[in-house]
């Protein structure tokens, strides 16, 4: 049975559409590794691909892709940390996912720069730019 299904494309936004690639086959190896095919078979319909997975699989595993769309990495890794005992259908693993978000780590700028530096900047800022005006 081949679990990896076709490539995930994921489009150019600022909130994907989709989860990157390869994520949605590492979430389905996770889940198969925890629940086998109890999971599995969840998705199954024997129609065969030509790369040898299951259409149902592969139909599922982009549905899912889509769904969660823009959730962290930190988020999914602490829901698998957290599965429940029986294998979760895709509403049971969203609520999962919302009872384990996780806010992104994001870099914050602070305002702890003194006045003096904040000229400094603004000064090296103009030298750069009239350096490059020069230059063209």
């Amino acid at each position: 049975m081949a679990l990896l299904g076709p490539s995930l494309v994921m489009k150019e936004t600022s909130m994907p559409s989709k989860l990157p690639d390869g994520w949605i086959q590492r979430i389905f190896a996770a889940m198969q590794g925890n629940y086998g095919t109890r999971f599995m078979n969840q998705w199954k319909t024997g129609q065969v691909l030509p790369d040898g997975s299951d259409a149902g699989v592969v139909n599922a595993m982009n549905h899912w892709a889509e769904k969660m769309g823009g959730t962290s990495a930190a988020t999914i890794k602490r829901a698998l940390e957290q599965l429940p005992e029986e294998p979760p259908s895709l509403p049971q693993w969203m609520a999962l996912l919302r009872r384990c978000y996780m806010e992104p780590s994001v870099l914050r700028l602070g305002n702890d720069l003194t006045a003096e530096q904040i000229a400094t900047n603004k000064r090296r800022i103009a030298e750069l730019i009239a350096s490059v005006k020069n230059n063209v």
